[in-house]
């Protein structure tokens, strides 16, 4: 690795001269200078009441005077994770037979593992390589796989888990789901309907019907002796089985929205649609009688059911659980995967969904509150803006919403109707940018009742920035457009930009900061009459390409923040517009797409890797003071009274205690050091997090505060 330093410096210094090697030794010095890794040894964990400091005597190696500590809650519910194996792929069902796991994958066939060292899950079998399985069943001691276009294999389980293989079912269209009743396999087909064979000797599978030709059957599940199918994504249809394999429609259940899934478990109907789960008592199951239904979901898509429950993916990282009789579902558990396929055992769950292979949760483990709940809506939340402790929401389908975060009860009013995509203030006035739909302007005078003063239906938006009497609103391709907001009745269009790639914008003191999608960070003043010259773009010494996606911009005093996609925060000194440069950068996890500077703190939003705090005291030397994992993110963020609130899209808004930075850090050599942490104001399990200037490590749920 040194030696690669050095060929570099040298490539440097020739091609960019004495300024590229500051740049180079700047951004590398940090590097030299430490060696070892950082690595922290577990601490005893401890708990505390609310008030209480804490202090840890670490050990490890790396530690260093740019050490930095805090305490982070623990929403991801980490801590109840207890044995993973790592497989490649897409799980989509498994099963559960007594110390053996059948996961069924998207391209790879199916897995056997087995599992009866719950802490060590071990991979035994694989079998249908390169088949793509959608879906298992178990009957009678054999397997059934809906292997999509390849149709049904049938599989026999020995006594010692392993398979044998008995026969193969060719399909017309292709296998999705299959259920047996009478002896008859059904098999949902999609847009090729339903298949009855007749399979009383699995070796000799005979097709004896194909039903429902013209309709899109995606499910099928048995209740007694009917058969429940999922048509067209519109509706539940109930059948009874007649003579020659025909079925006899007896009942119905069709929601006013679209289903995603539905499951039959325990005399109950679970159906999974935009508005949330429904709940159908099946007393008369020819007629479902509907019982409640749980909107506390941002999506609800998928239904596991459990022993006593039911389980919830939201497509992106997490589950809740809901129970029939219960008001509200159970606390999300963020998992840090997307769950698929779930199977359950008293103690443990087996989850496994895209490219993280099989965790084991410890049932026992799990938080079942969440210290602040999230704030749901019906659509995909873009952006949020908050004013006297009132939270106007931003939802790309369900319009502005507004929720008082001083009341007690979970109710969000609809503002607008418009499509929300982002937000930004001017005095007493709220622009809202809209897409396609134009700009609305809201007077917050009053914040709890808000009026709409004005729309712009021929301005259409995506981001926004505020400059004097100037809005700029950028359209993303479509370049930046310069209004003159004297008077938001009469708005007037300025000439703008129309040949640069707009991802985001700011304005600070005259100046306005454009990240590109394609240019990076460019720099403009505005003259006379709205006019844009642009006088400084930053421009990075090969072979240092230091611009990767520069999706969002911020600005405090002399220095630019950029949210750089894979790589990091970059920090750049703009003191002298006409010659940005870069004065230091910042791993950050995930791809970063959003960021919000408050005080000394940058906070980051970032795809697949949540939201992370970072130190800009010191512009030059940044620290990475931790990182909370949150799923699905966009970019909408926004910290009040040490609460961060930040848009999840289908999930809603999701609020969480700022990190507990420590009071105390005490070098006492490269191996030791003592913390000293102040009581959150939260209670909850919590974990510490150390992080140096190249890295940083997580010890989950060292404390506890009641």
């Amino acid at each position: 690795m040194k030696r690669l330093l050095v060929v570099l410096a040298f490539m440097m210094f020739f091609v960019g001269g004495v300024p590229a090697l500051v740049f180079f030794w700047n951004y590398f010095s940090d590097y030299v200078s430490s060696q070892d890794s950082l690595r922290v040894e577990m601490p005893s964990p401890q708990e505390l009441p609310l008030g209480g400091k804490t202090v840890f005597n670490l050990r490890g190696t790396g530690f260093s005077k740019d050490i930095t500590a805090s305490l982070i809650l623990d929403v991801n519910s980490h801590g109840a994770i207890v044995g993973s194996l790592p497989l490649e792929g897409v799980y989509n069902k498994s099963l559960l037979s007594g110390d053996y796991l059948y996961l069924a994958n998207t391209y790879g066939g199916l897995k056997v593992l087995d599992v009866s060292n719950p802490l060590q899950p071990e991979l035994l079998r694989e079998y249908q390589n390169g088949r793509s399985i959608f879906d298992i069943y178990r009957h009678d001691g054999y397997l059934y796989l809906c292997c999509g276009k390849s149709g049904v294999s049938i599989l026999r389980i020995r006594q010692d888990g392993t398979l044998q293989h008995v026969s193969d079912i060719a399909v017309k269209n292709r296998a999705i789901s299959c259920r047996i009743l009478h002896g008859n396999l059904f098999v949902a087909e999609g847009e090729g309907g339903l298949s009855v064979y007749d399979v009383q000797d699995p070796a000799q599978a005979r097709l004896m019907n194909t039903l429902m030709s013209e309709s899109f059957v995606a499910n099928v599940a048995i209740f007694e002796d009917l058969l429940y199918l999922l048509v067209d994504a519109k509706r539940i249809e109930i059948y009874q089985p007649a003579e020659l394999r025909t079925l006899q429609l007896v009942g119905s259940v069709q929601p006013s929205e679209k289903i995603f899934d539905f499951a039959v478990h325990q005399q109950h109907l679970y159906i999974a649609g935009e508005a949330g789960v429904s709940l159908y008592d099946l007393d008369k199951p020819r007629k479902p009688e509907f019982l409640q239904q749980w909107v506390d979901f941002g999506s609800a898509r998928k239904l596991f059911p459990g022993a006593e429950q039911i389980y919830v993916s939201d497509n992106f990282s997490g589950l809740r659980s809901i129970v029939a009789g219960a008001i509200e579902s159970s606390a999300y558990i963020s998992l840090n995967i997307n769950p698929r396929t779930i199977s359950e055992t008293t103690n443990y769950l087996y989850i496994a969904g895209t490219n993280r292979g099989l965790l084991v949760v410890d049932k026992r483990k799990l938080s079942l509150q969440q210290a602040i709940p999230t704030i749901n809506t019906s659509g995909s939340v873009q952006d949020l803006f908050i004013s006297k402790n009132r939270l106007y929401i931003a939802d790309g389908r369900g319009g502005v919403l507004l929720k008082n975060l001083d009341a007690e009860s979970e109710e969000v009013t609809t503002v607008s109707s418009r499509w929300g995509k982002s937000f930004v203030v001017k005095d007493n006035l709220l622009f809202v940018a809209q897409g396609k739909q134009g700009i609305e302007v809201l007077d917050i005078s009053d914040p709890g009742d808000p009026q709409s003063v004005a729309a712009w239906d021929h301005c259409s938006s995506l981001r926004l920035a505020v400059s004097k009497n100037y809005l700029l609103s950028s359209n993303g391709v479509s370049g930046l457009n310069v209004i003159d907001i004297s008077d938001v009745q009469h708005p007037v269009i300025k000439k703008g930009l129309a040949d640069v790639h707009i991802l985001d914008v700011a304005a600070e003191n005259g100046l306005i900061y454009v990240a590109s999608k394609n240019e990076g960070l460019i720099i403009y003043e505005r003259v006379e009459n709205g006019k844009l010259n642009r006088i400084g773009q930053i421009q990075t010494p090969f072979p240092a390409n230091q611009f990767d996606y520069a999706a969002a911009v911020d600005v405090k005093g002399d220095f630019a923040y950029v949210a750089n996609g894979r790589s990091g925060l970059l920090i750049i000194a703009v003191k002298n517009p006409r010659e940005p440069r870069i004065i230091s950068s910042i791993d950050i996890p995930g791809i970063c797409k959003g960021i919000k500077l408050q005080g000394d703190k940058a906070f980051v939003s970032s795809h697949r890797g949540g939201i992370s705090v970072v130190d800009i005291a010191n512009p030059e030397k940044p620290h990475l003071v931790s990182n909370i994992f949150l799923s699905g993110l966009s970019r909408g963020l926004q910290v009040v009274d040490d609460i961060i609130y930040v848009a999840q899209r289908d999930r809603g808004v999701v609020a969480v205690p700022a990190p507990v930075v420590a009071e105390k850090v005490k070098i006492v050599s490269a191996e030791q050091m003592q913390v000293t942490l102040p009581s959150p104001t939260k209670p909850g399990r919590y974990s510490l997090q150390i992080g140096s200037l190249r890295e940083s490590v997580v010890k989950a749920g060292v404390v506890n505060y009641q």
